[in-house]
């Protein structure tokens, strides 16, 4: 089953670019690509990672999005289920929320779920 996190920074502490940097550095994980979307204020990151639990690659995408007063990412882990009932074995909860982490290190809170 997926795993969708949302997380806002308000005020921005760093620049969307320094935040991209945070997670790569930190994430551990196979960088698959970013893209850059109306000029800089948003950016689609997605990268992958081999899990034994599962015998799969699980996916993870982040799409941070930046304002005047704050930033906003959205965390999805997805892809690493098996079978007719899609059974990851909790790693694309697992995978997700390590980006979770990184995020709250500098500064980012969850919003809902």
């Amino acid at each position: 089953m997926a795993e969708v996190r949302k997380l806002k920074c308000k005020p921005k502490n760093r620049t969307i670019g320094e935040v991209i940097g945070v997670i790569k550095a930190n994430l551990g994980s196979e960088y698959v690509c970013e893209a850059n979307m109306l000029g800089g204020k948003a950016v689609l990151l997605c990268f992958e990672q081999y899990y034994f639990r599962c015998s799969n690659y699980v996916s993870l995408s982040i799409m941070l999005t930046e304002t005047e007063e704050c930033q906003e990412a959205v965390v999805a882990g997805f892809g690493g289920g098996d079978g007719l009932l899609n059974i990851s074995y909790g790693a694309n909860k697992s995978f997700a929320n390590k980006a979770v982490k990184c995020l709250i290190k500098i500064g980012f809170l969850e919003i809902g779920r």
